[in-house]
């Protein structure tokens, strides 16, 4: 007894089934994997996670952008030298709040701009330091992107891992300038009467760098930017 077969066109809707459930599940899989999404900690006064949120004055930026791409994520809080290196070595898959930087550009993409702010050069009052002298002393966090405005100057140069260090150097003049975000700034003097001398010396536009192994997540996180600032 000869069984027959199935028909040139039940095959063929079998073949669209089938590929239609591959893409769905490739779908589902892609948007509900799981990323790690780290931290700066010296930026604990502008944006910090809390209950599986941001929270702090940058957080309602990055919060559009996170829950829009799709992604389910966990927050890791990092120093901001081992965030780039753990970014490098692909432990963490974005990094927040930062600028642009090409030192990183081999590892990661930088992607559209969520907010813009500025660099300040914070000095004191009294300080009567030139600035293009050779004794010139900054202070700024280590794995500060805005150094490379430094690279002409001969002076002394500090890495500190806070910046209530830099801050603390400036007060007690072991340095002539602190480099430093305007919103960071902005925040950790808020409630204070200290007198500075601020000069904003560079605009920024803030994002945050996506690893190079994980384009779609770039592209999901560029596409909910774009909604957010709608």
């Amino acid at each position: 007894m000869v069984l027959a077969g199935p028909t040139g066109e039940k095959m063929k809707a079998r073949r669209m089934s089938a590929l239609l459930l591959a893409l769905m599940v490739f779908s589902v899989s892609a948007f509900s994997e799981g990323i790690r999404i780290g931290i700066g900690q010296e930026f604990a006064s502008v944006i910090a996670p809390e209950n599986g949120q941001l929270k702090g004055e940058l957080s309602a930026a990055y919060n559009c952008v996170i829950n829009g791409s799709g992604y389910r994520f966990e927050f890791v809080v990092l120093p901001l030298a081992r965030l780039i290196n753990e970014l490098r070595v692909g432990n963490v898959d974005v990094g927040l709040p930062l600028v642009h930087d090409p030192s990183r550009d081999g590892f990661a993409t930088f992607g559209d701009t969520v907010f813009a702010s500025s660099y300040l050069r914070v000095s004191l009052p009294a300080n009567s330091t030139q600035l293009d002298g050779r004794d010139v002393r900054y202070a700024y966090i280590r794995g500060f992107a805005g150094k490379t405005m430094l690279k002409d100057l001969e002076g002394p140069i500090f890495e500190v891992s806070e910046w209530d260090q830099a801050l603390e150097m400036l007060r007690r003049q072991r340095v002539d300038y602190v480099l430093i975000t305007e919103k960071t700034f902005g925040a950790m003097t808020a409630d204070s009467d200290e007198q500075f001398v601020v000069e904003s010396v560079r605009d920024l536009d803030v994002a945050f760098y996506v690893s190079n192994t994980a384009p779609e997540l770039l592209h999901a996180m560029n596409a909910a930017n774009a909604r957010c600032r709608d």
